[in-house]
């Protein structure tokens, strides 16, 4: 799969995402977040050369690369622990209503600020 086919379903799922969200079913709407993230950060792997040979990074080595190099600030962490924590609610529905609310926002400003990382031409190949 190329960068642009993992950014147009990211693109995807958070519009389907929003819509969730929109509707009160904030459960299916995290798991949308997370898979968006998921999509997002692949394209970034691809784009900076961080797969191996077409199998895709851990996505906690692609945030932890994003830092070290200085591209996202280290409130990205909590963005990425906000998306895997609603991908468990939807799972195991662990979290509070007023936490779910708290990790949608996180992730709904992760994702954003990870496609517009990938559109900033940010001296990558």
């Amino acid at each position: 799969m190329t960068e642009q086919e993992h950014l147009q379903i990211a693109r995807r799922l958070n519009a389907i995402a929003d819509r969730l969200y929109q509707d009160q079913d904030e459960v299916a709407a995290g798991e949308m977040l997370w898979g968006a993230v998921n999509r997002v950060l692949n394209a970034i792997a691809l784009r900076h050369g961080l797969d191996n040979d077409g199998r895709m990074p851990r996505r906690g080595s692609v945030v932890h690369y994003l830092i070290s190099s200085g591209l996202v600030g280290g409130d990205a962490q909590r963005g990425m622990y906000s998306a895997g924590e609603l991908h468990g609610h939807f799972y195991n529905s662990h979290l509070p209503s007023d936490g779910m609310a708290e990790r949608v926002a996180a992730a709904r400003v992760f994702i954003a600020d990870l496609i517009g990382l990938y559109h900033s031409g940010d001296g990558s190949r």
